[in-house]
C-alpha cells in the first residue's frame, strides 16, 4: 500500500509539472494562442479574385494581419450579393508611436470613426495576388453595408480600388461619340487625300512645263553670268593697268612736286613779310603811317589850290595872260 501511494504522488507531481510547462509555453511562447486578436469584417462590391484565406492585410504597405475567411453573402431578397472578408489583426502588430504596447488600444469602431477604410490592392502582378490595404481617409463618410447591431464583428467600410475607379472613369467616357468623331475625322482625311491626289495629277503637266521653263531660264542666266564675268575680268585688268600708270606718274612727278612745294614756301614767306609791312602802314602810331597821312594832307591842300585855280581860269581866262588882279 505504501508503494502504491508513493507512485500516485510521483504521478501527480509529474502531471502537475507537465501542466505548468504547457501553460508556460502557451503563455510565453510564440504560439499566439494567448495573443490579443482583433477581427473585423469588410464587404466588397467587386471581384476578389486573387484574395484567399491567409492573404495579407496591410496598412500602407506594412503587414498588420491576415485574411481569415472569404465568404459570399446574399441579401434576403436575393437581388444583392457582397463578398464578406473577415480579417484578423494581432495585438502586437499595432503599437503606439513610442513603440510601447498600450493597454488602452483603440478599438476597430474608434478607428473607423477616425476614418479607417479598407481597399483591395494588387500585391503581386506576377501571381495576380490581392491584399487588403487599410488606411485613414479623414472626412470620408463611412458606407456601412449591414447595421452594426446585427453583425457579430465590427465592420470596416470599403472604398473602391484604384482599378475599380479606373474602370468607372473609363466607363463614363462617351465612347460612341468619341468613335463617331474619330470616324468622321478619318473620313475627312481620306477625302482630303483624294482631293490632294487629284490636284497633284492635274498640276503635274503644269509643274513639268514650269520646271522646263525654269531650267531654260537658269541656262540663260548662267550664260549671261559667264559673259559678264569675262567683261568684269577685262575691266579689272584695265583698272589695274590704270593704277600702275598712275603710280608711275606720281613717282615721276615727285621732284616737280617738291620744287612746287619749295616755291609755295617762299611765296608764303613773302606774303608774311608783306603782311608785316601792311601792318606797319595801318598802325596809327608807326612813322610810315604818319608820313603817309602828312603826304595825303599836302596832296589834299594842293588839290584844293588847283581846284581854285581852275575855277579862276574858268571865270576869267585872261588870268593866264595878265595874272590875277588881286
Amino acid at each position: 500500500m505504501a508503494s502504491n501511494r508513493s507512485y500516485t504522488v510521483i504521478g501527480a507531481f509529474l502531471l502537475g509539472a507537465i501542466i505548468l510547462l504547457a501553460v508556460a509555453v502557451l503563455t510565453f511562447g510564440n504560439t499566439g494562442l494567448f495573443k490579443q486578436q482583433r477581427q473585423a469584417i469588410i464587404f466588397f462590391n467587386q471581384s476578389v479574385l486573387g484574395l484567399t484565406n491567409g492573404s495579407r492585410v496591410l496598412f500602407r504597405g506594412v503587414q498588420v494581419g491576415t485574411v481569415r475567411k472569404v465568404q459570399l453573402r446574399l441579401a434576403p431578397s436575393g437581388e444583392e450579393a457582397r463578398i464578406a472578408v473577415t480579417i484578423e489583426m494581432s495585438g502586437d502588430d499595432v503599437v503606439s508611436l513610442d513603440g510601447e504596447e498600450s493597454a488602452n488600444q483603440l478599438t476597430i469602431d474608434e478607428m473607423v470613426k477616425s476614418g479607417l477604410r479598407a481597399q483591395l490592392v494588387v500585391y503581386s502582378y506576377v501571381t495576380s495576388q490581392l491584399a487588403v490595404n487599410l488606411d485613414f481617409q479623414p472626412g470620408s463618410q463611412p458606407n456601412f453595408v449591414v447595421k452594426p447591431e446585427i453583425l457579430d464583428l465590427p465592420e470596416i467600410p470599403a472604398v473602391p480600388s484604384e482599378i475599380s475607379q479606373l474602370k468607372d472613369t473609363v466607363a463614363q467616357i462617351p465612347w460612341e461619340k468619341t468613335l463617331q468623331a474619330v470616324n468622321d475625322a478619318v473620313t475627312q482625311m481620306v477625302a482630303l487625300a483624294g482631293d490632294m491626289d487629284r490636284t497633284v495629277n492635274t498640276l503635274g503637266p503644269s509643274l513639268k512645263d514650269t520646271s522646263d521653263a525654269t531650267q531654260a531660264t537658269l541656262k540663260t542666266v548662267q550664260k549671261a553670268i559667264e559673259q559678264n564675268n569675262t567683261q568684269l575680268q577685262a575691266t579689272i585688268s584695265s583698272v589695274q593697268t590704270l593704277a600702275n600708270n598712275a603710280n608711275s606718274a606720281v613717282v615721276g612727278r615727285d621732284k616737280q612736286i617738291s620744287q612746287l612745294l619749295t616755291s609755295v614756301q617762299k611765296t608764303s614767306d613773302n606774303l608774311a613779310g608783306l603782311s608785316t609791312n601792311l601792318k606797319d602802314f595801318t598802325d596809327p602810331k608807326s612813322g610810315t603811317r604818319q608820313d603817309i597821312d602828312s603826304t595825303l594832307r599836302d596832296l589834299s591842300a594842293a588839290s584844293s589850290s588847283l581846284r581854285r585855280f581852275a575855277e579862276t581860269i574858268e571865270r576869267d581866262p585872261h588870268t593866264l595872260l595878265y595874272g590875277s588882279p588881286n
